[in-house]
């Protein structure tokens, strides 16, 4: 057969096929049960924009409140900060916390365990945040280096918006107090000052003044606690402790390489570098008899409530090199698959809570430990995502029994 013969076929099937697709595409009704419904209808004439209808439905609650466990994940979200808040003796306890990054502000019934958001105003680059004991005002810092901004915000539930106030002030470091008023630190030439803030007046005082500027501090749960505050921890240096109670600073007999500490108006415990070994202990203050804690903990990883005979609960692991602690942990080199421990007033005894990888297989890297007032759950963070935890103590104690 000729050439010619063959593209002429060619052609002829192209266009035959060319043909069905236009029918198809422009002229054949659809399947569809939908009267006059044609694919490929090009006439944009009638076209109606059907709003957006949210769903009536009620949200499915993020936590499983019913579920008798001890150990549960509340978000999802990297979170900013948080804090139980009861608003009445007739209300549901609840969390608040703020997402990282938005500055929103989410609220979590932990009787029902629905989420709603109750701020929707966008904090940028919100990375830290403190509330106020009602939950009403939240102290923020966003931003990194000589980009950190600190904005004081009241809650404007009618309209789901935080009001904020800038703050002008170079903070370094800040907490809330039992009493809805503000715990922070600034740095001044040479020195570093505390001050509270009192969030309904906008107003600030001077709580004491320390000649150093380089100051961790573990602030205490109202203004009249002790507050503890230490050099910059490292192990290449040597630390002190000094305790700030009613505006008298006191040195205690606490020192060490890498040395960091918290405690109350009772207790000190605190951890720092002997020899090529990293260890923990604990200070009666009133009887000045030190006590060594079973396991080494790192004291940023641990809470002590603020009664005399304390509950401290640590989240720990098994540090496979104690001689680069506490620098590892700081730096990032290390992340830990920790677990839930609970130390004795003294120091002298460590009671095992509960392994997260073992209960929830997850490996949790716990810190920003905080204690509700009756003692009956722990919260933290998972380092690594930041997402909100919470271990209930009363459920535990109650399956022992």
């Amino acid at each position: 057969m000729k050439r010619s013969v063959f593209i002429i076929i060619g052609v002829a099937l192209v266009m035959i096929l060319l043909s069905v697709w236009i029918y198809v595409l422009f002229f054949s009704a659809s399947s569809s049960d939908v009267e006059d419904e044609q694919f490929g209808d090009l006439d944009f004439q009638d076209t109606t924009d059907v709003d957006y209808q949210e769903s009536e439905t009620e949200p499915e609650p993020v936590v499983d409140a019913q579920a008798n466990q001890s150990l549960q994940q509340l978000t999802t979200r990297p979170v900013a900060g948080f804090a139980e808040v009861q608003v009445g003796t007739s209300t549901p306890r609840e969390v608040r916390y703020m997402e990282v990054g938005t500055g929103h502000i989410y609220s979590i019934d932990l009787t029902t365990g629905a989420e709603e958001r109750i701020s929707a105003t966008t904090i940028t680059g919100a990375q830290i945040a403190k509330f106020s004991k009602n939950g009403q005002y939240v102290m923020i810092r966003s931003g990194f280096g000589a980009q950190k901004e600190f904005v004081l915000g009241e809650i404007d539930f009618a309209s789901s918006t935080l009001v904020s106030t800038k703050l002008a002030e170079p903070i370094i470091s800040f907490s809330s107090t039992n009493d809805n008023r503000f715990l922070y630190s600034i740095h001044t030439g040479a020195s570093t000052i505390g001050k509270v803030f009192d969030p309904t007046e906008l107003t600030n005082e001077t709580l004491f003044t320390l000649p150093f500027r380089e100051a961790s501090i573990e602030w205490g749960s109202d203004v009249t606690d002790s507050h503890y505050i230490y050099p910059k921890t490292t192990r290449q240096l040597e630390s002190f402790l000094y305790q700030v109670k009613n505006g008298v600073t006191t040195r205690m007999p606490v020192d060490g390489y890498g040395m960091s500490a918290l405690g109350n108006d009772t207790y000190v415990f605190y951890s720092k570098k002997e020899g090529t070994a990293y260890r923990s202990y604990s200070l009666n203050i009133s009887s000045n008899i030190e006590t060594g804690v079973p396991l080494s903990q790192i004291p940023e990883k641990c809470a002590m409530s603020e009664e005399e005979f304390p509950v401290t609960v640590c989240a720990n692991t098994e540090y496979e090199f104690t001689e680069l602690l506490p620098d590892s942990w700081y730096k990032g080199e290390i992340s830990t698959d920790d677990s839930l421990w609970e130390i004795s007033p003294d120091g002298g005894s460590a009671r095992f809570l509960i392994s997260p990888s073992l209960a929830s297989g997850r490996e949790l890297d716990i810190t920003q430990l905080q204690i509700t007032d009756d003692k009956s759950a722990v919260y933290f963070t998972n380092q690594s995502d930041q997402t909100l935890w919470v271990y209930q103590r009363a459920v535990t104690d109650v399956n022992q029994n």
